[in-house]
């Protein structure tokens, strides 16, 4: 909970942190990089270390995981990034993120969403996702930049626990990236669905999803 003078401020911020989970400000403190706000909830956890790289360069490295090692069935993490004008940071995981097995049709997600101020730059870099058989999952990344923002992201998945004989098992895989620029006006929107229900097994949807860059 956040304290300030008004009670009723108290209990507006400590509703807007409940429906969040987690949040990350950047900002320049003493002309370098930092981070000035972090909160996350369970199953949520930031990792920020204090040296993630050369001591020259101006960079915050936020690492994102969850408890138990993944996302269960019904998970539903949101979480918000506000990287300050000039300022360059990195999100990335520890390792792939693993999505067990969906109890019924429960789906899980995960939903970020970022704001990245002049001359800043956000590079979202994380491993790649895991979806166990039966899984449910998906995902919505928006970015909001204005003209002179830098923005970098990798979103992409793997076909499954091929050491435990999956394969492309999983029901449903959905990742959305919007991008914005000022005046909410459209860059990029794009969605992946990867779904068994369809027409189309997931394993041959697979071969005609090559890849999309910007």
């Amino acid at each position: 909970m956040l304290f300030t003078g008004s009670g009723k401020r108290k209990e507006r911020v400590g509703r807007e942190i409940e429906m969040e989970k987690g949040k990350v400000v950047v900002e320049k403190v003493r002309r370098k990089s930092t981070v000035t706000r972090s909160f996350s909830k369970y199953p949520l956890k930031f990792i920020i270390p204090r040296k993630a790289g050369p001591s020259k360069t101006d960079a915050v490295w936020i690492y994102s995981l969850t408890y138990g090692g993944g996302i269960v069935s019904g998970d539903s993490i949101s979480v918000e990034f506000t990287i300050g004008d000039g300022c360059t940071a990195v999100l990335t995981t520890q390792a792939s993120t693993k999505v067990y097995k969906s109890l019924g049709s429960k789906c899980s997600e995960q939903v970020l969403e970022a704001r990245i101020g002049s001359g800043a730059l956000f590079a979202v870099i994380p491993d790649p996702v895991t979806c166990f058989a039966t899984a449910r999952y998906s995902q919505k990344q928006v970015f909001r930049l204005v003209s002179d923002s830098s923005l970098v992201v990798v979103d992409w998945c793997t076909s499954g626990r091929h050491e435990s004989g999956e394969k492309w098992d999983f029901e449903l895989y959905r990742s959305t990236n919007n991008i914005f620029a000022e005046d909410n006006q459209p860059v990029f929107l794009d969605t992946v669905l990867l779904e068994q229900s369809s027409p189309a097994s997931i394993a041959e949807q697979r071969d005609l999803t090559k890849g999309t860059f910007l």
